[in-house]
């Protein structure tokens, strides 16, 4: 395709880290784009690899910064601090952009100034080659209903010379949606700048949902839009740092400190949803209890056991026993780690969280 459309007035933000020959891939898919933007914004978050050389071949095609190793929040932010667009678009240096996103992205929020934000779905390439399309529907054990997620469906027509056929968007406000789940793959995602305030920045305390966590915030303060194409280009190997390698433990922690922060922290939604939040929390604390159970941590067991208890959500209180049990047994880690190993072997599901491919590296 060829670069037909007018300049967009995007900055685009890229965080890297040690991903040299990757993120010369993304960066040529953003100058490849039909409509190129304002500005490429590249922060190498301290890599030690050939990336300092990679980006400075690029010239000044790019606006390339290096910081000491700060993780992707960190980064991201760096970058909207140096960013002059009308819209913010992320990519993640190991994904790529289909040649049209841009073009199609500002066109559709050109026709639709109520929204916010829009991101859209994504192909995932895999470690052979293999691509599958509409990837957003393989995060979820069962089928993604958008119905659920946001009220309005509508549907738009662009140019033809960006997209053949009309362009399907479901909007509306999806704050109390994502306190459930993560919907946003960064790299699909075009904000307009104007709609972030102060406190709508990426988190710095971990390399997990921090994309989450901005995105609900984000949400809680304009309308979101999403569209039924395929913009991207997803990574799904498992030959880079993955969110799906970090411990349950830690996940499990992470998304508390998020609740915690974000929703808890609503008083206004708390009163209207309070016990959606206690019910995901309790939930969360459970999942906190199993990994350290699995991890022979018996004190860490009844820690989380306690949090848990004293929301007084206590629908799964059996598995509450069983972990309490558990963590009474000297020894009982090993043996549940070996029933896991066993039935992961059968292809049992044995956990409760979704079958998701979202990945966050250190930085992008």
């Amino acid at each position: 395709m060829s670069r037909s459309g007018k300049p967009v007035d995007v900055s685009v933000i890229i965080p890297t880290y040690n991903r040299a020959g990757l993120v010369v891939e993304a960066i040529e898919s953003v100058l490849r784009q039909t409509a190129p933007p304002r500005e490429i914004i590249v922060v190498d978050d301290g890599s030690t690899d050939g990336t300092p050389d990679a980006l400075a071949s690029f010239g000044d095609r790019i606006v390339a910064v290096r910081q000491e190793n700060h993780g992707v929040g960190g980064a991201r932010n760096r970058a909207l601090a140096m960013a002059s667009g009308r819209y913010l678009a992320f990519l993640d240096s190991d994904d790529v952009w289909l040649d049209f996103k841009l073009e199609l992205q500002v066109d559709v929020l050109e026709r639709n100034p109520a929204l916010g934000f829009l991101f859209s779905d994504f192909q995932i390439k895999g470690e052979s080659g293999t691509i599958t399309p509409n990837g957003l529907q393989t995060w979820y054990r069962h089928p993604l209903r958008w119905e659920e997620v946001l009220d309005d469906l509508t549907t738009t027509s662009v140019r033809r010379s960006i997209w053949n056929g009309p362009v399907r968007i479901h909007s509306g406000q999806m704050y109390r949606a994502l306190l459930a789940e993560p919907y946003v793959l960064p790299s699909s995602a075009i904000i307009r700048a104007g709609c972030l305030t102060p406190d709508v920045r990426f988190g710095e305390n971990g390399p997990n949902c921090t994309d989450w966590e901005f995105f609900a915030r984000l949400a809680r303060i304009c309308t979101a839009g999403f569209i039924e194409v395929d913009t991207v280009i997803n990574r799904g190997g498992n030959d880079r740092p993955r969110l799906t390698q970090t411990s349950a433990a830690t996940k499990a922690q992470l998304r508390l400190h998020m609740i915690d922060a974000v929703w808890k922290s609503d008083a206004d939604f708390l009163l209207a949803h309070g016990q959606e939040v206690i019910a995901v929390e309790a939930d969360q604390c459970l999942e906190l209890a199993r990994a350290h159970a699995l991890d022979s941590k018996g004190f860490a067991v009844f820690v989380a056991l306690r949090r848990w208890f004293r929301l007084g959500h206590l629908i799964r209180w059996k598995l509450a026993l069983a972990l309490a049990g558990c963590a009474l047994v000297p020894g009982s880690g090993a043996v549940l780690r070996g029933i896991r190993r066993l039935l992961e072997g059968k292809g049992s599901v044995v956990t409760a969280e979704p079958r998701t491919t979202q990945t966050e590296s250190r930085s992008g």
